[in-house]
């Protein structure tokens, strides 16, 4: 009878958050929304490094979280070019980390990553969330192939 009551309780709570539904981000959307953008950038892939206990609190509230958290880093690696990934490029970087709730963009130090810099006023920025945005942990050959051709001019639609 205590199961039972318990059990009908819980299903009368009010749930306080829904579950984030996101589709998956493509490569080639992040690079026509980079292009469509005033802003400039240059795509990267290489090595990203910070101080993991910059990341935002998960554990928090979900009205505690900041609307996004501004994380300083360092991304080695290679920026492309119209000769590929060819020009080297070791670089301070800020990596702004967007919470929508109590969800937050996964970023993980040290993994290889490709990643859109905007160059701004801000200085070299990547911007992240959970549904997407401009950085992409652990590239594929594929990921890697389609933003060389968005790159080259050639058809960019995104693919799923």
């Amino acid at each position: 009878m205590r199961a039972g009551l318990f059990a009908c309780l819980l299903a009368l709570a009010p749930v306080t958050a829904e579950a984030l539904s996101c589709r998956p981000h493509a490569i080639e959307a992040a690079f026509l929304q980079a292009q469509e953008d005033e802003a400039s950038f240059v795509i990267v892939q290489g090595r990203l490094d910070f101080d993991r206990g910059q990341m935002p609190n998960k554990h928090l509230t979900p009205d505690a979280h900041p609307q996004s958290t501004v994380i300083d880093a360092r991304l080695t690696g290679s920026m492309l070019t119209a000769k590929g990934f060819a020009t080297p490029y070791n670089k301070p970087v800020r990596v702004s980390v967007a919470c929508y709730g109590p969800w937050c963009a996964n970023v993980q130090r040290g993994g290889h990553v490709l990643a859109f810099v905007e160059l701004g006023e801000e200085g070299r920025v990547i911007a992240t969330n959970p549904c997407g945005g401009y950085l992409f942990q652990n590239p594929t050959t594929k990921m890697l192939r389609a933003v060389k051709s968005c790159f080259a001019g050639n058809d960019c639609t995104p693919h799923r």
